[in-house]
Formats: structure tokens, sequence, C-alpha cells
């Protein structure tokens, strides 16, 4: 039987911790500068940001004026918890927490969609994903040549 070793397990716990971020509303939008955090300013549960987030989701995936209500108040309560989470002091609780926001939050924004709007929400997370891949890769190009 093989172990996990500790660079690995840590690897995934980071990994996952990436996956966090998308708690709220399913979709990350990462656009900010190097120095504003992965979520720009505001943080990941800024009313601007769960606007966007929902104001997306809505267009994208055509919700009716009843999902987009549900979704709204989903994403609320996960700002909310959210907030509470953030004033944690850093660990394993805290990362346990927020993992399990990600997953009640995306279990119960998931709950609402048809089968044809959760493919087109994975869809457009992974098109989020990429685009905050190719950011990190632009912010450390860019000052690996300065």
């Amino acid at each position: 039987m093989k172990f996990i070793n500790k660079g690995t397990l840590i690897a995934a716990l980071a990994g996952g911790a990436t996956a966090i971020a998308l708690a709220v509303g399913g979709v990350a939008l990462a656009h900010g500068g190097p120095h504003e955090g992965p979520h720009g300013k505001g943080g990941p549960w800024s009313p601007e940001k769960m606007e966007e987030h929902l104001t997306e989701m809505t267009q994208r995936l055509d919700l009716s004026a009843e999902q987009e209500a549900n979704v709204r108040a989903v994403m609320e309560q996960a700002a909310t918890r959210g907030q509470e989470i953030k004033e944690m002091s850093w660990g394993k609780d805290k990362f346990v927490a927020m993992r399990d926001l990600h997953f009640a939050t995306e279990d119960q924004i998931y709950a609402n969609l048809t089968c044809a709007q959760r493919d087109e929400l994975r869809l457009l997370k992974r098109e989020h994903k990429v685009e905050r891949m190719e950011e990190r890769f632009e912010r450390r190009h860019s000052e690996d040549t300065k």
C-alpha cells in the first residue's frame, strides 16, 4: 500500500482551497490586480461580486425569476456564513468550514437548476478557471520581466 507524502497532501489541500473560491455563486470572476487578491477589491463575498456572479449566471443560464431569487438567497446565505468564517483564525477548522460552505452552496445552487443549466454552469466555471490561470500566468510573466 502506497502512502501519500506530506507535500502531495499539502498540494491537494491548496488545490481544494482554490475550489472554495467558487462557493459564492458557483462562478469565480477573479478579476483583480496582483495586489488585490484573487477576487479583486471587496473579496469573494462583496455585494458587487455577488451581483456580478448572479447577473452572469442569470444571463448565461437563462434563469427564471424564481430560480434567480432562489440562487440569490443561497448566495446571500453563503456570503453571511463566509464572513463569519473569514473572522476565524487560520487553521484546519477554518479550512474545513470553507470547504463545507463551498460544497453546500454549490449543492444548493445546482438543486435549483435544470440538467441543461447545470451543464452550462460547469462550462462557465471551466471558462473562468482558464481565465484565472491566464491572468496568473500574465502576472507572473510580467513580474519576471521587471
